[in-house]
This record gives structure tokens, sequence and C-alpha cells, in this order.
């Protein structure tokens, strides 16, 4: 399928034309550049849903993001690039390029909210409990909840925090409102 909208994409000329929108953003020590370019899907909509069984697909289009690593004002490094097909549909309306970068970046702030420290705060790929994984899972994101909850901005400080003190751990699992 991924492969059918890249030939779709390249056969509009959708990339050689210059991108929808760009963003630049320079902090937390990089400089990164997003670029997204924007495509209505009508027959490609109509493609997938007759080849693959997937309806609705109404937009589709590319991302691309290069970042570099700065230091002490001056800028170093190679660009890493990387490029993403993306797709939306259902029940998207009007979609703006600008729109659809947000969205895009709200989906990686889940991402990195979430998965990421599940996968490297809890370890979680690499733990071989694949038959109870599910409820495992549930647990993890129960605990992530609440250290969010208590204030804390990163778990790994929470569960610092909760290893000194076990009691009040204990007390959060057992806490009813009044």
């Amino acid at each position: 399928m991924e492969a059918a909208i890249r030939f779709w994409l390249e056969g509009n000329g959708v990339l050689d034309r210059p991108p929808d929108v760009r963003e630049v953003h320079k902090g937390h020590g990089r400089l990164e550049i997003r670029e997204l370019w924007l495509e209505e899907s009508a027959e490609l909509g109509a493609y997938l849903e007759a080849e693959y069984g997937w309806p609705g697909l109404k937009f589709c289009g590319v991302i691309r993001r290069r970042r570099r690593r700065l230091s002490r004002g001056s800028e170093t490094g190679a660009w890493a690039e990387q490029e993403l097909l993306w797709v939306a549909g259902g029940s998207v309306g009007h979609l703006s390029a600008l729109h659809a970068l947000e969205g895009l970046r709200g989906h990686w702030e889940i991402e990195n909210r979430l998965y990421w420290v599940r996968d490297v705060t809890l370890r979680e790929d690499q733990l071989h409990g694949r038959k109870i994984g599910p409820g495992l899972s549930l647990i993890r994101n129960l605990a992530i909840n609440l250290l969010r909850t208590l204030g804390y901005r990163f778990v790994v400080d929470g569960f610092r925090a909760l290893s000194a003190w076990p009691d009040r751990g204990l007390s959060l699992l057992i806490r009813r409102k009044s």
C-alpha cells in the first residue's frame, strides 16, 4: 500500500513542487526544518478502497524532517533527514497544510509522551512476557498516569521519589475521592 501511495504522489509531481508549508525550529540544541506536501487523494482513495478495502482516504502527502545539532551558537554536524508518507481520512473535512502539520506533530507528542516512556524508561520492548503483555501494558499506563497526576514532568523522577517513600506510592492506589 505504501508503494501505491508513493507511486501516485510521484506520478502527480507532488515532490517536484515547493512544499505547501515549511517550519524552522531552533531549540533543544538542534535546528530542525519540517516541510509538508499535501494532496487531495480522490482517485487514490477510490483505488485503495477497491484494492485494499481501505475506505475514506481524503488526503495524503509527505513530511520531510531535517535536523542538525547545534553547539554554542555555531552550526555543526551533518543534516539527518527523514521522509514519511502520511494519510488522512474519515471525518476530516477541509484540511490545510498547516493543520496537517500541526496534527502530525500532535501525533508524535503522544508517541513521545507515552510510547517512548514505555519503551525507554519501562524497557517494555526488552521484556518477553508476550502472553501477559496487555495486562502489563495496562499496569504501566496506570503507573505513568499516576505519576503525571502527582505533577512529575519526567516519569523517572516520579519513580525515584516514590521508591524513596513506598507508602506514598501505595496510598495512590487506595485513595478515594472525597
